[in-house]
């Protein structure tokens, strides 16, 4: 069972950790999942006013003045790849990825109080390798992360220039791991992790508008600890199966964003989020019947910030069009590196169009997210040090229906 205990701990070292990487552009909590919100990435806290203001920046939902109903719903493609020191190539063999969500906001009493309601995928990764890949001991072939969270929230006006939001996030959380072990010459065993689990944490938010035309926004999120239990696998020359249990830690943030009116046709907006990923002090391991070289993971994640702008322009009172620019910073040292979550310094570049009918609107965005290449040496496993790709192309499309 060496062997086994070994990539045992390989795999969840770099899976486990997946949701650590809260801002990191290969999971789905960078990526806006309207078409709105993307389009102005880096500038939507205090300038967002469609439902997904529901969980992003609840306090903001005052400023809807009509019941709404929003489908938002993407196509992403990704480019990800890793040139090995020891010169081996690895790329993802899965790059689609197909997001939704679902929001509502009533606004109540006279716009004083509003209700919202979010249905959304928040965090997630997926990866799919080659089993005959020289790393294939180190990596899953197969993984994935999904997360689905319910997120009630309401908005209530303190004064006439200041209202205040607060919600609640239930998530639920799936993992699942496969990985190929060693166990004689040419034949191959695997490991199957099964798991898990439920979490609960808090968001809220204020807006501020310090002129007709200037609005500041602070939005605040609580760490939200997510609870796994699961089977894990073992299939060698029988089959073994035990429990497993584990928790992981969703960082808290802290987020300011500045909104202004230019004219009546153009507004900008600027964002900055301070995020404590340095939370993630370690994983705790607990399998049953199985004796494990160590009880905990450590990772050694450093707190990040993101910083942006983003840009709306009023063509004619039907057609606008955004623009946005977001900047998200890596957390994960070379130390702990893993090809399961390549981490970055992230680039965000946004570019959207709207139209606004008398009950229905529709947005669409296309970002890229870019990730200058990076070389990892001294990473714990030398066999994951080398030159990393990791690139997205992304179209966001959202439909919204006033009632």
């Amino acid at each position: 069972m060496k062997n086994t205990h070994f990539s045992y701990i390989a795999l969840l070292a770099g899976l486990l950790c997946l949701p650590s990487t809260g801002q990191a552009a290969e999971s789905l909590s960078l990526i806006p999942d309207s078409a709105e919100a993307l389009g102005i990435a880096g500038g939507r806290f205090a300038n967002l006013q469609d439902a997904t203001t529901a969980r992003v920046a609840p306090a903001s939902m005052l400023e809807i003045e009509q019941a709404t109903l929003q489908l938002n719903t993407g196509l992403w493609r990704s480019d990800i790849g890793l040139e090995s020191a020891a010169g081996i190539s690895m790329h993802n063999n899965d790059p689609w990825v197909f997001p939704a969500s679902l929001y509502a906001v009533i606004p109540l009493a006279g716009n004083h109080v509003a209700f919202g309601l979010g249905l959304s995928t928040p965090y997630g990764l997926g990866s799919e390798y080659s089993k005959t890949s020289p790393l294939r001991y180190f990596v899953p072939y197969e993984s994935s992360l999904r997360t689905y969270s319910i997120t009630p929230s309401i908005a209530f006006r303190i004064s006439d220039t200041v209202s205040a939001g607060l919600g609640l996030d239930f998530m639920y959380g799936d993992l699942q791991i496969n990985q190929l072990i060693p166990v004689i010459p040419g034949f191959d065993g695997e490991l199957r992790f099964d798991a898990q689990g439920w979490g609960t944490s808090g968001f809220g938010s204020i807006l501020w508008k310090l002129t007709p035309r200037q609005r500041l926004s602070v939005v605040g999120r609580l760490p939200l600890r997510l609870e796994m239990e699961g089977d894990l696998q073992v299939r060698t020359l029988g089959t073994t199966v035990t429990d497993f249990e584990s928790n992981m830690t969703f960082p808290g943030s802290l987020a300011l964003g500045y909104g202004i009116d230019l004219t009546d046709k153009f507004t900008l907006g600027f964002d900055f989020k301070w995020s404590a990923n340095s939370s993630h002090d370690d994983i705790p391991l607990t399998v049953k019947n199985v004796a494990l070289p160590q009880t905990s993971l450590p990772l050694k994640w450093k707190n990040s910030i993101d910083l942006g702008a983003g840009a709306t322009y009023k063509l004619s009172p039907s057609w606008l069009v955004r623009a946005g620019y977001l900047f998200s910073e890596n957390s994960m040292p070379n130390s702990t590196y893993t090809p399961s979550i390549p981490a970055y310094d992230r680039h965000i570049f946004s570019l959207g169009l709207g139209w606004r009918g008398k009950s229905n609107r529709i947005d669409a965005t296309y970002g890229f997210i870019f990730n200058p290449d990076r070389s990892v040496t001294g990473a714990g496993n030398p066999a994951f040090n080398g030159t990393y790709r990791h690139q997205w192309h992304v179209l966001s499309l959202s439909f919204s229906h006033l009632f």
